[in-house]
């Protein structure tokens, strides 16, 4: 099934490969801290200090900047045991019910992020950690990332229904809709062969 990209979706997609990755180096340096201080205090009794509230920081950030990525390339699960019996109409139809859904949640989660950010602008607030963190700045970093989740909602929405005003219901169903067996099939099978090229490169 071909996705028509606009200059629109190519950016938000940019933007969520980089955070992507961003955020997986992000939890592998927080893994890799926090194995470190493990084996400080095994071996020799003491440790970094903060190293478990860093990686709460980073696992609350990361979250919110994934969620894009898998919005993006239709990783959501959802129960399809009705859905998979519609034909096309009907599936678009509910997948933008479901994108209504999301956008509306996720406008009233960014709406409490926002203000747990503004009391902690306000009042200063710092962790009560030896690192003393000031909370504004791990909350900053939590705010955008719901915020770029709720941007890449808008920006499909809106591209999809674009593909609808010119009667193009399996572009529409390609942007919002679930990834089908056969596309979940070619995806495994260009990762697959992704790899091996990759293997065969490194030796």
């Amino acid at each position: 099934m071909q996705r028509t990209d606009t200059p629109s979706l190519r950016l938000i997609n940019r933007i969520a490969r980089i955070s992507a990755w961003v955020g997986g180096i992000a939890l592998m340096g927080s893994a890799l801290m926090i194995s470190i201080d493990l084996l400080l205090r095994r071996l020799f009794g003491f440790s970094m200090g903060g190293a478990d509230e860093i990686a709460g920081y980073v696992l609350a950030i990361v979250s919110a900047w994934a969620f894009p990525i898998a919005l993006l390339k239709r990783s959501h699960l959802r129960v399809d045991i009705l859905y998979s019996r519609l034909s096309l109409k009907p599936k678009v139809g509910f997948n933008l019910l479901a994108l209504v859904g999301m956008a509306l949640f996720v406008g009233t989660l960014l709406f409490h992020v926002g203000g747990v950010l503004w009391d902690s602008i306000v009042y200063r607030s710092i962790s009560t950690t030896p690192l003393q963190v000031p909370q504004w700045i791990p909350q900053s970093l939590w705010f955008a990332g719901y915020l770029f989740f709720a941007t890449t909602i808008l920006v499909l929405g809106y591209n999809s229904l674009m593909q609808l005003r010119q009667q193009r219901w399996a572009a529409a169903n390609a942007l919002i809709g679930i990834n089908s067996v056969e596309e979940e099939i070619e995806e495994e099978s260009r990762s697959s062969i992704s790899a091996r090229s990759t293997t065969k490169e490194g030796r």
